[in-house]
């Protein structure tokens, strides 16, 4: 009789401890579990958690005491990232490219350069190193995510490729690769009568430089409303990057 006990009492505490760790229990015919516990996965953030987005922040510098960085992110994978260098003259640079993340971390690869940065919940970037690490030192390198997006629509020196079909003018910016609709307000004119004036073939594109803005798609200009226009500001003249994606 106490055998029967003892036997009875030790499988009550391994049935305890499996309840208490989160082991699963059978049901009475021996099928599926009643109930399974699983362990939560690390959580990762979503590309609905990166963009649309902006962060902002202080970066390092080499000869300044730091390059105020904003990068807003699009849906479309593209990305506008503005560089000011305090203490030094000059103005804001502004590149766009391209972004991809893994969960972990953000890529931004522009022409000719990319930056990484690991990915700390949805409100904060760090900067990486180029080989993916962790920068030591006391340097900033954190952006943080604004509270609105800041979609850095000031006028800007762009380099794409612009052309004109049946459907419409489209400028191909070359640093994300994206072709964007081009408005026929602001400097337009003078732009398309420098294409016309090239007398290119049929169909055919010309990389050109121009001062220009993103602006939000109007109402009555075709296509997705989350997708940013171009307004043309100044035409500079016609370029050669042969880097232009």
């Amino acid at each position: 009789m106490a055998k029967v006990m003892q036997g009875a009492l030790g499988s009550a505490i391994v049935l305890g401890l499996l309840t208490a760790c989160g082991g699963e229990r059978q049901g009475s015919g021996g099928g599926a579990p009643d109930s399974v516990v699983t362990v939560p996965a690390v959580p990762t953030v979503t590309l609905a958690a990166v963009a649309p987005n902006s962060f902002s922040g202080t970066l390092p510098c080499a000869d300044c005491s730091g390059i105020e960085t904003t990068v807003a992110l699009f849906p479309d994978t593209t990305f506008r990232l503005r560089e000011q260098s305090t203490g030094k003259p000059g103005d804001a640079q502004v590149s766009m490219g391209r972004w991809t993340h893994d969960g972990a971390t953000l890529t931004l690869d522009g022409l000719g350069r990319t930056l990484r940065f690991a990915v700390a919940g949805e409100d904060t970037l760090r900067l990486l190193d180029q080989g993916g690490k962790p920068i030591a030192g006391s340097a900033p390198v954190t952006l943080v995510r604004a509270d609105r997006m800041n979609a850095l629509r000031e006028p800007v020196t762009y380099t794409g490729t612009f052309g004109v079909m049946a459907d419409g003018a489209t400028f191909r910016e070359c640093g994300s690769g994206q072709t964007f609709t081009v408005l026929t307000t602001g400097a337009y004119t003078t732009l398309a009568r420098a294409y016309t004036s090239a007398k290119l073939p049929p169909g055919s594109g010309q990389q050109v430089e121009v001062v220009a803005r993103f602006v939000a798609r109007p109402d009555d200009v075709a296509g997705p409303k989350e997708r940013d226009v171009l307004e043309i500001r100044k035409y500079v003249g016609p370029a050669a990057n042969p880097d232009c994606r």
